[in-house]
């Protein structure tokens, strides 16, 4: 993933990995499905800078609730924040998207997956707990 962008009328601007599958998710999830239009494309090239938002930056951007699940509002939230600050919205267009395709790519591939689910719970890949009796039940 590049460490930086550069959006015009605002600056350099750090990267670092989302730090949450699920975001990516969100994201990724949006970005490929069908009926894209342009206003929820503007948000969501808002939102996938706002994910990969560096803690190191000059002001934090506004953070995504994981719960909400509601990335399109998230990207708007970052949108109005970005806009407020000076960004050029073509410039936050032309960084985000060779992003998706950076985001898409912390995505767990198939064989990965594979890989883990024969390593858990116990070994087998198979389906459940292992052993039940080495987690209490809730009220216990």
């Amino acid at each position: 993933m590049r460490e930086s962008i550069d959006l015009e009328g605002y600056g350099k601007v750090h990267l670092r990995p989302p730090n949450s599958l699920v975001a990516i998710n969100d994201v990724v999830a949006e970005w490929s499905g069908n009926g894209k239009n342009r206003a929820k494309l503007a948000r969501l090239s808002a939102a996938v800078v706002g994910i990969c938002w560096a803690d190191n930056n000059r002001r934090n951007c506004p953070v995504y609730d994981l719960e909400s699940g509601e990335i399109i509002s998230y990207g708007g939230t970052v949108l109005e924040w970005m806009i407020g600050r000076g960004v050029v919205l073509p410039s936050l267009y032309a960084a985000a998207s060779p992003l998706f395709h950076e985001v898409w790519d912390f995505m767990p591939k198939a064989k990965e997956v594979e890989k883990a689910t024969a390593t858990f719970p116990n070994g087998t890949g198979e389906d459940g707990a292992p052993n039940l009796e080495d987690s209490p039940s809730v009220g216990t």
